[in-house]
């Protein structure tokens, strides 16, 4: 019997956003290639995807990470009415938890409190009212056939990470300051489920491998044949094939988020409104941003710095991302003639495998 380390207190240091693993060739007459485990499965309401170089037995490792993904939503999913985010929402005021039995949504908050902060709320958690709003949350809500801004104003004021209050010790007690803050983990979730899933293969000395949750990606180590993990950020066109790809890109290492507004969006005053709600306005955010994909050493980060790129449009997010020391982001967007462009920060042309392909 096989026993594997998991430990659920250290984590690792979106969906229209698809970061497609593209196909190698195969090995030549003679050339040998390592032991490569491929799970598949569901989590979050997405898909995950990951390639494995290990000699761990296939059934027992999905197992193991089956259950910390289980263990994850328990604590993070809003679809889950006894989730520990849930009981939160739920609350008028305080919730008080076991830290070390709650671990995913402690850091959670932690991770959604910095980024919230270096970002000045363009990423916000607490953005759940306005996205139960809009059609695109947890209360199965049909978007407003027409927008009432007085609504808007009035749950804009339960917006803002600063209204809730935290502190970790043996027990955390998370506060709201007023009635009605609800939290959102969505916009980093999907990526800090790909961190625990990396850092439960470290600690499995698992030193070569691919992990995708819905789009979110960590990859370390040289791939299936030595060069590196092939990926690939997706056209941002609603019409194109969803396999049809803008940009291949190389890592060894490191995780890549990408977002984007062009497929999940509804229809309002027969207008479309995308999915990114801004949390400076309470209205969904429709710049000349089309997709995002940032670079970083964890998905959580990625994740959240993404959706944070998308609210504040082009040139914006990339004097964010510049401005950030371990971040590099990638932009497709329209200029003033409304033709598409391609735009990166300066480290990121390392990891761009060839030329644009679209």
């Amino acid at each position: 019997m096989h026993c594997f380390k998991i430990n659920t207190l250290k984590s690792c240091t979106a969906l229209l956003v698809i970061s497609v693993v593209l196909a190698l060739p195969a090995c030549q007459p003679g050339e040998s290639e390592p032991d490569f485990i491929n799970l598949r499965g569901e989590t979050m309401g997405t898909m995950y995807s990951m390639n494995i170089e290990t000699d761990l037995p296939a059934k027992e490792l999905q197992a193991d990470i089956d259950s910390l993904l289980v263990i994850l939503n328990e604590q993070l999913s809003t679809y889950i009415p006894e989730s520990t985010i849930s009981r939160f929402n739920q609350t008028d005021s305080t919730i008080e938890i076991l830290t070390a039995a709650e671990p995913f949504f402690v850091e959670n908050l932690m991770i959604s409190k910095r980024i919230f902060g270096e970002t000045d709320g363009m990423f916000d958690p607490t953005v759940m009212p306005l996205v139960n709003y809009w059609g695109f949350g947890y209360t199965g809500h049909e978007p407003p056939e027409a927008v009432d801004s007085a609504v808007v104003d009035s749950l804009l004021k339960k917006v803002g990470f600063d209204k809730v209050d935290f502190s970790v010790d043996e027990y955390t007690e998370v506060r709201k300051k007023i009635p009605g803050v609800e939290l959102d983990f969505s916009a980093v979730a999907k990526g800090y489920a790909v961190d625990v899933v990396a850092n439960y293969l470290a600690q499995n000395e698992v030193t070569n491998y691919l992990v995708d949750i819905g789009g979110e990606v960590c990859v370390q180590g040289p791939g299936r044949r030595g060069s590196g993990w092939v990926l690939g950020i997706s056209t941002p066109d609603p019409t194109a094939d969803g396999a049809s790809i803008s940009q291949r890109l190389i890592l060894n290492r490191g995780c890549v988020a990408t977002s984007g507004n062009y497929r999940n969006f509804r229809m309002v005053d027969d207008s479309p409104v995308g999915h990114t709600i801004n949390p400076l306005t309470g209205f969904p955010e429709m710049n000349n941003l089309l997709s995002v994909t940032i670079w970083t050493s964890t998905a959580a980060a990625a994740d959240a710095y993404a959706t944070a790129s998308l609210v504040a449009g082009y040139p914006a997010a990339k004097k964010l991302i510049e401005e950030m020391e371990g971040l590099e982001g990638y932009f497709i967007y329209l200029d003033e003639d409304g033709e598409v462009q391609h735009a990166w920060t300066e480290d990121f042309s390392t990891l761009l495998g060839e030329e644009e392909l679209n």
